[in-house]
């Protein structure tokens, strides 16, 4: 038979969980979810409301992939916060699509290192090593 051990950290952590759940009642967990629920679904609509209809149907297409990948391990909550998300987002994504750019184009800001700010300490470490050097000559002559 497995011998049970249980060290302070569980035990404390056991106390605050049920500590918690007692007061806690499971009606008023349950109407906070609806209400949480019903408020997702409403940002959901106002987002998708505010998106053509090319993005409407580009946010219904990925969603029912998704759900049809996962939905079985997602709770009607976490669909209404990802229906809410792929909405929100898409209207970024058709503003960078709207703009035009060919196979060819060059990025607006190309990457320069700029040397400038590292040459003065090397001038100095340089500068020293010289010195330093001139000092060991001129105590050999």
């Amino acid at each position: 038979m497995p011998k049970f051990s249980l060290d302070r950290r569980q035990f404390t952590l056991g106390v605050a969980a049920a500590a918690t759940a007692a007061f806690i009642h499971p009606g008023e967990v349950l109407a906070q979810t609806a209400e949480s629920l019903t408020e997702l679904d409403q940002k959901a609509k106002t987002a998708m409301a505010k998106l053509t209809p090319r993005g409407r149907a580009e946010v219904e297409a990925k969603v029912a992939n998704l759900f049809r990948k996962y939905g079985d391990r997602l709770s009607d909550e976490q669909k209404a916060d990802i229906r809410r998300i792929m909405a929100e987002t898409q209207q970024g994504l058709d503003k960078m699509r709207a703009f035009p750019l060919e196979n060819g184009d060059q990025p607006a800001d190309s990457f320069r290192a700029d040397r400038h700010e590292a040459l003065p300490a090397e001038e100095k470490a340089g500068e020293e090593e010289k010195a330093s050097e001139e000092k060991t000559r001129e105590e050999k002559k």
